[in-house]
């Protein structure tokens, strides 16, 4: 049995939900924001998970947003923590379950979490503490819902405790009843048993797979980064130029997957392979112009900019910097770009000035 266990009585605080906002009012308006907090209070799990996102994302103000919205996610899982132990009720949105896990795992370390406010829950935990609940909250989450972010924290969890000899043998007993419990409620699957610290990183890639097929954009994401270091490996040694091939394949799909659904960074990665033909996995490049492909590029780029964020201004001064004609013939769309680049990325429009 999963660590975290709920009463699945989430499904009828989905169904109040779902009659009292959701057909009633909406999602992003200002009065469905305000029912959601209402509910919350009420002790509706899937409305204080909800308000907790909208917290997190700063769409609500709150001084202490990034520990506010862990308090929220706490108690919208059911789950109290007393003298380093964390212990689950019945009544709890196993989604929570996720969003906890990717609390310990990114707490002050990356994302968001970098620098988050101190939160006592995580504070004093060892990393091998965190890893251990995080794959028992991703487990539990996914007993209940097959969720594409729970997936994708397995295979980060995995990941971790695989690249770790000593947390690896430690945690290998949990590892393994874990995937055994996870492959007889998920068959589709397949994970094989674990033995050694290869079959664990072989599991996280299954996971990190099945996020991606769900559309889980950071999976893609990830994924395509694994491609492009094995593109550099293959190119270096000129040994299967099959091989190479079909890895530029994968990673041009995995970045479309992502981009597809507007998510930044892959969206303006993808344009500049198209542009270019770079291929980058984060510390270095290399360029294939047989893949060139200018209104595909120009596509990405603009898709890059739908959902702003800060690789969006990225987006915007490659549109600039490759196809400059149309900011020629139309300044104020040259000028509305730049205040974007400005508010999003500083360091872009320095060097956007420059065009």
């Amino acid at each position: 049995m999963p660590r975290f266990t709920c009463d699945e009585s989430y499904k009828r605080d989905m169904e109040e939900y779902s009659s009292e906002i959701l057909n009633n009012v909406g999602i992003a308006s200002p009065i469905a924001e305000r029912e959601i907090i209402y509910l919350s209070d009420s002790g509706n799990t899937v409305a204080a998970k909800l308000y907790a996102d909208l917290v997190f994302h700063k769409k609500i103000v709150m001084r202490r947003h990034l520990s506010g919205a862990f308090k929220l996610y706490m108690k919208s899982a059911g789950i109290s923590a007393a003298e380093g132990e964390w212990h689950g009720a019945a009544k709890a949105y196993p989604l929570s379950y996720w969003l906890l896990g990717y609390y310990l795992m990114n707490y002050k370390k990356e994302s968001t979490l970098l620098n988050c406010e101190d939160i006592a829950e995580i504070e004093e935990m060892e990393w091998q503490e965190r890893l251990k609940l995080t794959l028992e909250l991703a487990s539990s989450c996914l007993c209940h819902i097959e969720a594409a972010g729970a997936m994708n924290l397995m295979g980060r969890s995995l990941m971790e405790i695989a690249s770790d000899k000593k947390i690896f043998e430690i945690l290998q007993p949990i590892v393994s009843a874990t995937l055994s419990e996870l492959t007889s409620l998920i068959p589709s699957l397949e994970i094989p048993a674990l033995e050694n610290i290869e079959d664990c990183k072989v599991a996280a890639e299954i996971f990190f797979l099945e996020a991606a097929k769900k559309g889980y954009v950071y999976a893609c994401n990830s994924l395509a980064s694994k491609e492009a270091s094995n593109i550099l490996k293959l190119n270096k040694n000129k040994e299967n130029v099959a091989l190479l091939g079909e890895s530029i394949e994968k990673y041009a799909a995995y970045l479309k997957m992502s981009a597809d659904r507007y998510e930044p960074y892959a969206a303006n990665r993808l344009g500049l392979f198209y542009e270019t033909g770079e291929v980058w996995d984060g510390t270095d490049s290399i360029f294939f112009r047989e893949y060139i492909n200018t209104s595909k590029a120009k596509e990405y780029f603009k898709k890059a900019t739908v959902y702003h964020d800060a690789n969006s201004a990225w987006a915007y001064y490659n549109l600039m910097k490759f196809f400059p004609k149309v900011y020629e013939r139309d300044l104020d769309l040259l000028n509305e770009h730049m205040d974007y680049i400005k508010e999003l990325n500083p360091k872009v429009y320095d060097l956007a000035m420059e065009l």
